[in-house]
């Protein structure tokens, strides 16, 4: 395509400024719109401030009320694939796509996104942010069906932010995980065998639950037996019903208000939250979801909205039912409603299903029903 190839460039209107731009160019992307699922481009890597990161950029699709893909717009993707960082903090990210207009040759711009990220050493992909674009035949080189696109990226770790109360907190904790430290003041374990040292009195500020927890842990302490040490920390805090993972973003979002991993971990966080009275987690985690229906697991999450007095997800849930009614599968999840919980099953009914959501119940869905 002339005028453009794909490739990185370095953007630097002032000495202080880092723009990173990548140019992907997508080859024979109108003779393939039909047949490929996705599109993603090769990774590139964005290095600054010593920040290692990785990044790529995909194209998805929407699909319609019956299901069916739409080929126009498409979602254009911005993807973190991994990070490495000496030590966790905070940058904004500034970034804006564009895409090259082949009758004029030049590039369209869309609006500039900002963004907060939190820094830190993972090998996750996370989809920073994302624009509808149309792809239009202005877009499309006409004799090899080539299109352009780009991603212009700022990555700006501040002073301000590297010291801040959430940055400073992470540091203290990550220091409590390294191999002989002792910086904590009691242990916590959960159902798995690691243990994790904390501090009381942080963990007491922040739930109450957990509070009345350590002060009864306490009295146990006192009344037994010590050593001559009188070391404390010999004795662990259970909190049953946590595994190590859940455990570990428990401890995260107590002493930073941040948790990794929300798209894997909300479902099973939020009763985390609900249970140790951490109502910020517990909206987290609703906010996540929300953004994470799908046909397969609405049943599911409108269970756990009304288990846990969600209503912004059971909105959203409901609403997902009346606008996606034709591409919702009857599942285990739907039998179970109607059991335990006739009368959200019969709103959710109510709310656009009908007929595709029926109560036969002596149907029993098949493993790949269950599956899909």
């Amino acid at each position: 395509m002339a005028g453009t190839s794909s490739g990185v460039e370095l953007l630097v209107p002032v000495v202080s400024d880092i723009i990173f731009k990548y140019t992907w160019l997508i080859k024979k992307y109108a003779h393939s719109i039909n047949t490929q699922d996705s599109f993603d481009s090769p990774p590139f890597d964005f290095n600054v401030n010593g920040v290692q990161t990785q990044w790529n950029m995909s194209i998805r699709f929407w699909k319609g009320p019956e299901g069916k893909r739409l080929t126009n717009p498409v979602v254009l993707c911005l993807n973190l694939l991994s990070c490495s960082t000496e030590e966790p903090e905070q940058a904004r990210v500034r970034f804006q796509f564009g895409v090259y207009n082949v009758e004029i040759k030049h590039w369209e711009m869309c609006h500039v996104s900002r963004v907060v990220l939190h820094l830190q050493n993972i090998h996750e992909m996370l989809s920073l942010g994302y624009r509808d674009l149309t792809i239009l035949d202005r877009h499309v080189e006409a004799t090899s069906g080539d299109v352009s696109v780009f991603v212009k990226l700022q990555l700006v770790p501040t002073e301000a932010e590297r010291h801040s109360l959430s940055q400073d907190l992470t540091r203290m904790l990550s220091y409590t995980s390294q191999p002989g430290a002792n910086t904590g003041d009691i242990i916590l374990q959960g159902d798995g065998e690691r243990k994790f040292p904390a501090h009381r009195c942080l963990l007491s500020a922040r739930s109450p639950i957990l509070a009345g927890m350590i002060k009864v842990y306490e009295q146990q302490v006192h009344n037994e037996t010590q050593d001559t040490s009188g070391n404390m920390q010999e004795k662990c805090l259970e909190l049953p019903g946590l595994s190590d993972e859940i455990l570990q973003e428990l401890l995260r979002y107590i002493y930073t208000d941040h948790v990794n991993n929300l798209d894997t971990t909300a479902s099973t966080l939020l009763p985390v939250g609900e249970s140790y009275h951490l109502p910020g987690l517990k909206l987290l985690c609703e906010r996540t979801l929300v953004e994470t229906i799908t046909p397969e697991n609405v049943a599911s999450l409108l269970l756990l909205a009304d288990q846990f007095g969600c209503d912004s997800l059971k909105r959203a849930a409901l609403a997902y039912c009346e606008e996606n009614a034709t591409s919702i599968k009857k599942s285990l999840a739907w039998k179970v409603m109607e059991i335990v919980n006739p009368d959200l099953f019969m709103e959710a009914c109510e709310a656009g299903l009908g007929s595709s959501i029926s109560s036969n119940l002596d149907i029993i869905p098949s493993d790949t029903e269950l599956r899909q």
